[in-house]
């Protein structure tokens, strides 16, 4: 399917060709350019060179696919689509259009931050791309990527998504009826059995009436504490340095054979004397200036820390501190094979050199230095990439307090060891170095460039 943006006076326009231009499309093209249908998406029908161009309206609006290519999806936000399916398909069927005109994919799939809704695209005559392809079908997908996506650490509410996605790929549901798949798993009553549990486990009991104390050492698990030391690797040492006194005996040797040939009893010549000492002397330097990393070995050590609850005094305890406590000394700096650890050791051979570049080597920090007059506005730090930058508190993470700042206005992200800035279909614009995004396009910035949220000034600042 051809798709492209255009923007026009701030305006975002998706632009799709129909190339089929049905008959019967005409009747469906009249129903949505002339009424405002909740739900979808309006649209402007537009013939240049006798095709067919439908523009859809998607100012500050973000696809689905966009919208979670940086978060995964909450059970508000589920429980969000399968509502706005009900509502959008009660509305096509209340101005008899198709249903199977609808573009149900997650790349066509429109979020209005500013009324918290979703927007649809109805393609009249629906394009060759698509005609195979029920809206049956099209649910199914969706389904699959909102289940990808999902919050997987959401254990409350994860079964019930399993079990709607079930329900769909089943195809036990109406379109115009798919709040029913919520059914006893609506947000509200989720919520209140689980207050309903917490209620039935206070007074320090677990639900199961035991004493929830006596669980309290199975749950915390033990501590890892990982150490490492810095030795010298002896053994390597004595056998250069056994070289070491090998080649300046040798040297020694050599030359007093040069000099006074009968003081030996090896034969060789005086030429020959030389060479061997010159060689001795050479293998004597070369090992005398090896640097002291080449024997630098690094020692780790791996200690299982575990805990214990004191229930007179109703606090956990280390067990390191219980036996300081009795021995009146730091397992550290005494006994470390007592019952309570495991000590596991490591040793490998590195360059020091290298170690301590590794050590000294600091991931890059991205920030935006806010270099207008402004005293209200503030820099924006990257403490998590990607990071979505706007005024909408719930999707983003860096707030702009800006009326001009749209609700998802941009987001920062790496790219190997280069950042980027995408503008996130905003209404205002982004620009860098004096050039605006395009909607939906990256621009690579670096240490110095200048960009403009709106009408913010800013300086990257990468160290």
């Amino acid at each position: 399917m051809p798709v492209k943006y255009e923007q026009e006076n701030n305006i975002t326009y998706v632009v799709i060709e129909n190339e089929l231009c049905l008959p019967d499309s005409e009747y469906e093209q009249r129903m949505i350019e002339k009424n405002s249908i909740a739900g979808l998406l309006s649209m402007q029908v537009r013939r240049i060179n006798n095709q067919v161009f439908y523009f859809y309206d998607i100012t500050s609006r973000q696809t689905l696919s966009k919208l979670f290519a940086y978060s995964c999806v909450k059970w508000d936000d589920f429980v969000m689509v399968i509502r706005e399916l009900e509502n959008v398909a009660k509305s096509v069927d209340e101005y008899m259009l198709g249903l199977d005109s609808m573009i149900i994919s997650p790349e066509y799939i429109y979020l209005d931050s500013v009324r918290k809704r979703l927007e649809f695209i109805y393609f009249p005559g629906k394009c060759k791309e698509f005609s195979d392809i029920s809206i049956e079908q099209e649910i199914k997908k969706l389904f699959d990527y909102l289940l990808e996506r999902f919050d997987h650490d959401d254990k409350e509410h994860l079964m019930a998504v399993y079990e709607i996605y079930q329900r769909v790929i089943q195809n036990g549901y109406k379109v115009c009826a798919m709040t029913e798949l919520l059914g006893d798993f609506d947000t509200n009553d989720i919520t209140r059995q689980v207050l309903n549990k917490s209620d039935q486990c206070n007074n320090a009991k677990n639900c199961d009436g035991s004493d929830l104390k006596n669980i309290i050492p199975d749950i915390i698990p033990p501590e890892i504490i990982e150490d490492e030391t810095e030795e010298k690797n002896m053994k390597a040492i004595r056998a250069v340095n056994a070289v070491k006194i090998l080649s300046a005996l040798l040297f020694v040797a050599f030359i007093i054979k040069s000099f006074i040939p009968s003081i030996l009893p090896v034969k060789i010549n005086s030429t020959a004397s030389f060479i061997a000492a010159a060689v001795s002397a050479l293998v004597y330097i070369a090992l005398d200036k090896l640097p002291d990393e080449l024997f630098a070995k690094l020692k780790s050590r791996s200690i299982s820390q575990k805990y214990s609850y004191d229930k007179q005094e109703d606090v956990i305890h280390s067990e390191a501190e219980l036996s300081a406590d009795s021995s009146g000394k730091s397992l550290t700096d005494g006994d470390k094979t007592g019952e309570f650890f495991t000590e596991k050791e490591m040793e490998h051979t590195v360059l020091l050199s290298d170690y301590l570049r590794s050590m000294q080597k600091k991931e890059q920090q991205m920030r935006l230095i806010y270099v207008g007059e402004d005293e209200t506005a503030e820099n924006i730090y990257v403490d998590k990439l990607p990071c979505v930058v706007g005024s909408m508190r719930e999707r983003c993470n860096h707030v702009v307090s800006s009326r001009l700042v749209s609700h998802i206005h941009m987001c920062i992200l790496k790219i190997e060891d280069d950042y980027y800035i995408e503008d996130m279909n905003s209404t205002n614009g982004t620009w860098v170095n004096g050039k605006r995004i395009m909607s939906n396009e990256r621009s690579c910035v670096r240490n110095g460039d200048e960009v403009i949220i709106a009408t913010l000034p800013y300086k990257v600042e990468i160290t």
